[in-house]
């Protein structure tokens, strides 16, 4: 079981990512539960079409013990990760968050 204020923490940390990412600006939910889902047949066809950055959003300690990674996803573990990847984005580009 996650607790709360872990949940918290990986909620604020998608919503900033979500925020802070131009691809995202023009629609940026006001709350949590508002953040669109896709269905992994839906990703999976992004993948495929390369249509898409998935970002990780888990600790290093969350990640190194995962047994379950995307393929082709990236981490950001600092503000200068998100500035770079701020960087190389079109206004255009897909972005999907997770964490487990």
């Amino acid at each position: 079981m996650v607790h709360k204020s872990r949940l918290t923490s990986i909620l604020i940390t998608n919503l900033l990512l979500f925020i802070a990412l131009p691809a995202a600006a023009a629609k940026i939910p006001a709350q949590p539960e508002d953040v669109p889902r896709i269905s992994v047949t839906d990703l999976q066809q992004m993948q495929a079409a390369e249509q898409v950055i998935i970002i990780d959003t888990r600790t290093e300690g969350q990640w190194q013990q995962a047994k379950d990674k995307i393929p082709g996803a990236i981490r950001l573990s600092s503000q200068s990760d998100l500035a770079r990847l701020q960087e190389t984005l079109t206004p255009d580009t897909a972005l999907v968050t997770y964490c487990t």
